[in-house]
């Protein structure tokens, strides 16, 4: 076996490593804390994600046509050391991709919030701005929370 053939081996089986780890787990609990924002911006980013984001982004954050998931260990592992104000900056100055900056500031808030609820954190009572500031993943663990991605969540 040439050391090509087995270093093309070694780079196939990390690649399909990272692959499973990134697959989304999905529970009902978890370790998350407590975000800035509140369960009315969650509900009102359910709705804004799927008018303006999922058809690039997926459905359910995930198994978009061309984009990234926003959902699961990868999303905390790319986010988790920055800011909720960063994430805020870097969605309303990209997104949507043909028309960056076009949603309300409200409106970008509401799906952070949905996005990091969907990721384990838990509304609170502070409301999200793009002032907000607080490391993802000290209130996200990237565990996906089904309850949140659901049309109607529970009561």
């Amino acid at each position: 076996m040439s050391s090509r053939f087995r270093s093309a081996v070694f780079w196939l089986g990390g690649l399909a490593c990272l692959a499973a780890a990134a697959q989304a787990q999905v529970s009902l609990g978890g370790t998350s804390g407590v975000g800035p924002f509140t369960q009315a911006q969650v509900d009102a980013g359910r709705s804004a994600y799927n008018s303006a984001c999922a058809a690039c982004h997926g459905p359910n954050l995930q198994n978009g046509s061309h984009r990234t998931p926003l959902i699961g260990p990868g999303f905390v592992v790319a986010w988790g050391n920055r800011s909720t104000a960063d994430y805020f900056r870097y969605i309303q100055t990209k997104m949507p991709q043909r028309e960056p900056g076009a949603l309300a500031p409200q409106t970008y808030a509401a799906i952070i919030a949905y996005i990091l609820a969907a990721n384990g954190a838990q509304p609170g009572a502070e409301t999200l701005t793009g002032e907000s500031a607080v490391r993802i993943n000290t209130i996200a663990d990237g565990v996906v929370r089904a309850t949140v991605l659901a049309e109607t969540p529970p009561p």
